[in-house]
């Protein structure tokens, strides 16, 4: 769970998360593709090229801060993020990747609003978003595993 504090923490940040949020992803995404770049391959770089991208993912992260107390309004996202996630093989050992690369996008862009409180909280809520996601995308795969399989002889 989510300490109360954290949860005033990331919400306080929204406002700037929405002015800021796609100059952080972009960041992010350099930052992310530099130093690991073997995961190149399962991002669309016209999507990256085109700011597509950043773009969705910053919204993705102004809704989370915006909503951290009400997740249930964040499920539809949660869903289409997953299936999405699943489609381009993401594991759970990647989202630390993505995690380090967004918390320095963040300070790299936020400079002193980007306060050791602000990235304890952000660290926080990170890894419990992306242990729903974990666990949701898990339970995709198993549902993909046991759906029938058409045999023709």
């Amino acid at each position: 769970m989510i300490s109360q504090q954290t949860i005033d923490i990331v919400k306080s940040t929204a406002p700037i998360l929405k002015k800021n949020g796609q100059q952080i992803t972009t960041r992010m995404y350099e930052i992310m593709f530099r130093n690991h770049p073997e995961i190149r391959e399962q991002f669309n770089m016209s999507a990256q090229a085109n700011g597509s991208q950043p773009a969705r993912l910053a919204t993705a992260v102004y809704s989370y801060a915006n909503q951290i107390d009400n997740l249930p309004a964040l499920k539809s996202m949660v869903e289409k993020i997953a299936y999405r996630h699943v489609q381009t093989h993401v594991t759970p050992e990647q989202y630390p990747i993505v995690g380090e690369s967004l918390l320095q996008a963040m300070k790299d862009v936020l400079g002193e609003a980007a306060t050791e409180e602000v990235i304890t909280a952000w660290t926080e809520a990170y890894q419990a978003l992306s242990q729903v996601f974990i666990n949701r995308e898990d339970e995709i795969y198993v549902g993909e595993e046991k759906k029938p399989q058409l045999v023709y002889s």
